[in-house]
């Protein structure tokens, strides 16, 4: 009976206390980016919001054009994570390089880009990160003759997930789609759905300088 007593205890005490890795669904973040690069010297800084199944992310983000149709963007933040009865918290710092392969102009309808990104959060102690490689298509629309527009983009991406926070790595496939809405020469809004083994969405706001 005593042997009984003690395996019942044993058991109740793996399922009660935490483990080291959480059970939570395919951590990636918001693309947040057209298929047009910026140009050389140009910046853009704003704010940034995903909303995942099990989490949610919150940071700013700087995005440059470097010339020659490439473009790198940085971003840093925080993350909250519902693996209980209270959400934890963790920082989130992400880089990524984008080039634009295509440019639109006369018999070519649409721009066409290629982005590798990193981004990785430290939860507890443990990490989890996100490498991806997304291919975009995006097509601006003119406004105004003064640069307002509006720019609906999309395109597929690989996202392999890796780190000590989650019970297994993953790769996946994602689809997504924005919307980008140059309001004035200076400021603009994003908004954005991201569909695969989890689904995710989000808006952001940026200047231009």
């Amino acid at each position: 009976m005593k042997r009984y007593i003690i395996l019942t205890l044993m058991l109740a005490s793996v399922l009660v206390l935490p483990g080291r890795a959480a059970a939570v669904n395919h951590f990636t973040q918001n693309e947040y980016t057209t298929a047009e690069a910026l140009d050389p010297g140009m910046t853009q800084a704003g704010i940034h919001f995903t909303l995942g199944e099990d989490y949610k992310s919150y940071y700013p983000s700087i995005r440059y054009g470097l010339g020659a149709l490439f473009e790198v963007g940085v971003k840093f933040g925080m993350t909250t994570v519902d693996v209980g009865p209270e959400d934890k918290i963790g920082a989130l710092v992400g880089a990524d390089i984008k080039y634009q392969l295509i440019k639109e102009a006369e018999g070519i309808p649409m721009d066409m880009a290629v982005d590798i990104g990193f981004d990785t959060t430290i939860i507890s102690g443990n990490n989890v990160s996100d490498l991806t490689f997304s291919t975009i298509f995006s097509k601006g629309l003119p406004l105004t003759e003064r640069g307002y527009k509006l720019t609906p983009y999309g395109g597929v991406e690989m996202s392999s997930v890796y780190g000590s926070y989650i019970a297994q790595n993953d790769t996946g496939v994602f689809v997504f789609a924005g919307l980008e809405w140059k309001l004035t020469q200076k400021f603009l809004i994003n908004a954005e759905i991201k569909f695969g083994e989890a689904t995710l969405g989000g808006i952001g706001i940026r200047f231009e300088y």
